[in-house]
């Protein structure tokens, strides 16, 4: 891995995403490009420069923030960028160019379901064109290096190939991976049947039997395979997926390319 690009809008969210994202850095010796986008009309900007031009305003801003929450900006190659537009956009235009983009959720379950999985991280997921790891602003730390466990939610059959090509470049043992199904009869995991009850039923009564049956669990990484995109976009629009997504389990969504998967 050479490239990860992380969006930043200055908040905790984004903080927290820094933070992991510099580590993995670290980890695979490649560079972090911070990514900021601004309106394209002078008049929605929130910040003001005075005569300094909005772009170097903009990249000084993502220095002073990468100073605060990680250190010298100097020890860790950097690119700085800004461009006019919305995030999911530029996402778009330019995620072919990464091997990662890195994102932080909010997580936490309630007695309900609750759209956790944001409109913001929906459109920059489905926009990217390069993996997106989604990890939870409450993970302390987090390294591909100590991945035990790792889930696979297949939709297509032939999903298996590109998701172990797409491991092997991340240094994650495919051997590791559990595939899982919303259409399987028979059970290993308490937490996984009743998530699959749920979405054949949506019975309200057993949002309480999966928060219970999580404890149980220890899942360093569930996988997602972005193929036919209307189908995808519904998928994690379901309340089946606004309910996994509210637990503390990080999110590797794999793209394909066409023709693929």
């Amino acid at each position: 891995m050479k490239n990860i690009l992380v969006p930043i809008s200055f908040s905790e969210t984004s903080k927290n995403a820094l933070q992991h994202a510099y580590v993995l850095a670290k980890q695979y010796g490649a560079t972090l490009s911070l990514l900021h986008c601004y309106p394209a009309q002078k008049y929605n900007r929130k910040y003001d420069f005075g005569a300094i031009d909005y772009d170097k305003g903009i990249k000084q801003m993502l220095i002073n923030f990468y100073n605060i929450n990680i250190g010298n900006i100097n020890e860790q190659p950097i690119k700085l960028l800004a461009y006019p537009g919305s995030v999911s956009e530029i996402i778009n235009q330019i995620s072919h160019k990464y091997e990662l983009l890195f994102l932080s959720r909010k997580t936490g379950f309630q007695s309900k379901t609750n759209k956790w999985f944001s409109d913001k991280i929906f459109y920059f997921t489905t926009k990217s064109l390069c993996p997106v790891l989604l990890l939870p602003t409450k993970r302390d730390d987090y390294s591909f290096s100590e991945i035990k466990n790792v889930w696979h939610i297949m939709r297509k059959e032939n999903e298996t190939n590109l998701v172990k090509r797409e491991l092997v470049k991340l240094k994650i043992d495919p051997n590791l991976v559990v595939p899982k199904s919303l259409q399987q009869q028979t059970f290993t995991s308490a937490f996984w049947r009743n998530i699959v009850n749920y979405s054949r039923n949506h019975d309200a009564g057993q949002l309480r039997k999966i928060a219970e049956s999580f404890a149980d669990e220890h899942i360093d990484l569930l996988i997602l395979v972005n193929h036919r995109k209307g189908m995808f976009e519904r998928f994690l629009k379901d309340d089946t997926f606004q309910i996994i997504s509210q637990f503390d389990i990080p999110i590797l969504v794999l793209q394909t390319k066409y023709g693929e998967a």
